[in-house]
């Protein structure tokens, strides 16, 4: 008998399963109650093998023998702002301390081509932020990132919670190497944080939602310095969906770096010039004044974050099925066929399920498919 949660384990499994993203996972868990009945009913009725058990076992083992913890969505210590985004990570892996997840926070991002003048002053920033208690989140990346958690860890304050690096790859993947040193610091005297299975590599497509979880984190996200096609913008977006408060440093509009901070500025983000905007700003916001989420927003566009990751669902593709179907049974084997020239299986498999959750379909038998009229 396994020595781990066999909740637990089941969550992994879920989780892992391919064509099951976080908006997904929770409409599951939400019908059928467990993860269990979950994998029974996608192996079952759908014919869809799930992440293997062992597999899942492994990952805690790999985890307990390197010191992880990992922290899932029903655990008492998961963040509760974080759990206020849409697409709510279900698993967090962490190095370090955990309560820094939940301490009072401000996401710092900005180029990593930053200019000294904005290095030293995200430097400042951050630890002045750190000696007022806020833990500072950013994403380890070199420039801003690197400054932000270095700020940080300069403070007098010893809470175990003055910073927190969010990753892209395994959170025992340390990116870049060159940051190994302060890594190790962060570890100590904050905490490192992953959604991602340990041994993932940082890969471009995993940033976006690296990205939403540096938001999630925090009360607010301060923009030091970025041009008009930044990462840094793809944050601060999901700032705004996620109802947090954006902060911009002006900078002179002929350098590139400064295009996307001054595009802030006039969306009506909040001047940045000094620690004194964040602390007045968000020294009195409590994570409890922070709403849920319900729905994905036009903040974050498609165009900036198009990977399948964040699962935006294919509209598109549910039509098509709705108007493939109708009062007789069909076979979900030639539906598949019909469809599999335009979309892959996972695709279909995902908006069946969804069509299912959403009470427009169900299954008279196995195997077949019919409208729900």
């Amino acid at each position: 008998m396994s020595k781990f949660d066999k909740e637990k384990i089941d969550y992994v499994r879920l989780v892992n399963t391919s064509g099951i993203g976080q908006v997904l996972f929770y409409r599951l868990l939400q019908k059928y109650s467990s993860a269990e009945k979950v994998l029974e009913f996608l192996e079952e009725e759908r014919k869809i093998k799930p992440f293997p058990k062992s597999m899942a076992e492994a990952e805690f083992e790999k985890a307990e023998k390197l010191g992880i913890s990992m922290v899932f969505f029903c655990d008492e210590k998961y963040p509760y702002l974080l759990k206020q985004i849409y697409d709510v990570p279900p698993v967090l892996y962490v190095r370090g301390n955990i309560d820094a997840l939940s301490h009072k926070s401000v996401g710092i991002v900005g180029s990593r081509n930053a200019s000294l003048n904005s290095r030293n002053f995200t430097s400042g920033l951050a630890r002045v932020l750190a000696d007022n208690d806020f833990c500072i989140v950013s994403g380890m990346a070199i420039g801003i990132d690197t400054e932000a958690h270095k700020g940080a860890l300069m403070s007098s304050l010893n809470n175990g919670a003055k910073t927190v690096a969010v990753l892209s790859g395994g959170v025992e993947n340390i990116y870049p190497l060159s940051n190994r040193n302060l890594y190790d610091m962060i570890c100590e005297q904050g905490a490192v944080v992953s959604e991602m299975r340990i041994g993932t590599q940082p890969q471009a497509n995993l940033f976006p939602r690296r990205n939403r979880i540096i938001s999630g984190l925090s009360l607010g996200v301060a923009v030091m310095e970025a041009s008009l096609k930044s990462g840094s913008l793809i944050t601060a977006r999901f700032a705004m969906e996620h109802g947090r408060e954006i902060f911009a440093v002006p900078n002179f509009p002929m350098d590139p770096r400064a295009g996307g901070t001054n595009e802030l500025i006039k969306n009506g983000a909040t001047i940045l010039t000094s620690a004194d905007d964040i602390i007045i700003s968000l020294n009195n916001t409590k994570p409890t004044d922070i709403k849920k989420v319900e729905s994905r927003d036009l903040f974050v566009k498609e165009e900036d974050i198009s990977f399948e990751d964040l699962e935006i669902v294919d509209v598109d593709l549910e039509v098509r099925i709705l108007s493939l179907l109708n009062s007789t049974p069909v076979s979900v084997d030639h539906l598949i066929r019909e469809l599999a020239g335009e979309y892959s299986y996972s695709q279909i498999s995902n908006s069946l399920l969804n069509l299912e959750l959403n009470d427009k379909i169900f299954y008279p038998s196995a195997g077949k498919v019919i409208l729900k009229l």
